[in-house]
């Protein structure tokens, strides 16, 4: 619950939140100006009324302009602020989405991103978001979104082939150091295609992202299950040997198998041939490792499915 609720609030204006102190709408022009001289790195200052609601904004540059000479200042400085304010500002609540806020400054006109804009609760003041940190965030969201991408399986979520890969030539790397062997499961589901010809491609959309989370509920941290593509998934199971990789297949085994439940549907036919493999005494190099596992699986597929076999060298001809 509360990953949950810090995802929704990294994804409103209010993760861009800043304390900035706000100004009464009847404050004089000169006590505005102190306040900005005082802070240099105070770029603009909301203007609040009785009620603490914003009725505005003054910029720095604006009011050190208008008051850059000192007749001005001595003929318009006891003004209140509300003479000099901008008050058409950009004010959103709390809740506002971040790709909202950033849509509302592009129809409002980019002078808002210098000036930034001002966050209520319950219409009141709460704080200022920087301009240039809603460009940051916007920025990092766009990186993130293209690395998921390109690393993501975009129905599971589980990693895909590439970042299987890299993780896997991870664990080589960590295994070498560390003179531990880790383990390479290639699965295989049984039955699935029946699946996509019966009840159409949603629900086997479905039943890949169920298999998915089964998965993963069978790993323990720093495992990785990624699937491959089609119903092929892979598992790398860290500082594992060969015990521990036939108990994690048993288990995938069992889950796996257990009815999938999809409305009124049931579908029950589903099972998993596994090929086990393990580094180094298997295979020494990530893509052998892989072909070794992928060989073990096609002769647990050939010896009946629904079962898991561990490489041997006599296996390697497919």
């Amino acid at each position: 619950m509360a990953e949950e609720q810090s995802d929704i609030a990294n994804s409103t204006v209010e993760h861009l939140l800043r304390n900035v102190v706000s100004v009464h709408e009847s404050t004089s022009c000169i006590k505005v100006l102190e306040l900005f001289h005082a802070d240099k790195k105070l770029y603009a200052l909301p203007i609040v009324n009785d009620k603490d609601r914003p009725v505005g904004i003054i910029v720095r540059q604006d009011i050190t302009e208008y008051f850059s000479k000192q007749y001005v200042k001595e003929l318009k400085g006891k003004k209140p602020i509300s003479t000099l304010m901008d008050d058409k500002p950009i004010i959103v609540d709390r809740s506002t989405g971040i790709e909202d806020v950033a849509r509302i400054i592009l129809d409002a006109g980019m002078a808002h991103m210098v000036s930034g804009f001002i966050i209520t609760k319950e219409k009141k003041y709460l704080g200022m978001a920087n301009g240039y940190d809603l460009l940051h965030e916007m920025t990092q969201r766009k990186q993130k979104h293209l690395f998921g991408l390109a690393h993501f399986d975009q129905l599971t979520g589980l990693p895909n082939r590439t970042l299987l890969l890299d993780r896997l030539n991870q664990a080589i790397s960590v295994s070498n150091r560390a003179s531990r062997p880790i383990s390479l499961l290639f699965i295989d589901l049984d039955g699935f295609k029946p699946v996509n010809d019966t009840y159409g491609h949603g629900i086997g959309d479905r039943l890949l992202k169920e298999v998915a989370e089964r998965l993963f509920a069978c790993l323990r941290d720093g495992d990785t299950a990624a699937r491959m593509g089609g119903d092929e998934f892979v598992v790398i199971l860290l500082e594992s040997d060969l015990e521990r990789a036939i108990t994690v297949a048993h288990r995938i085994l069992g889950t796996l198998r257990v009815p999938y439940e999809f409305g009124k549907k049931t579908i029950s036919n589903i099972s998993a041939s596994i090929g086990i493999a393990e580094y180094p005494n298997h295979a020494d190099e990530l893509d052998t490792l892989l072909a070794a596992a992928d060989n073990a699986m096609y002769v647990a597929k050939k010896s009946g499915k629904d079962r898991f076999a561990i490489f041997a060298p006599s296996s390697d001809k497919r």
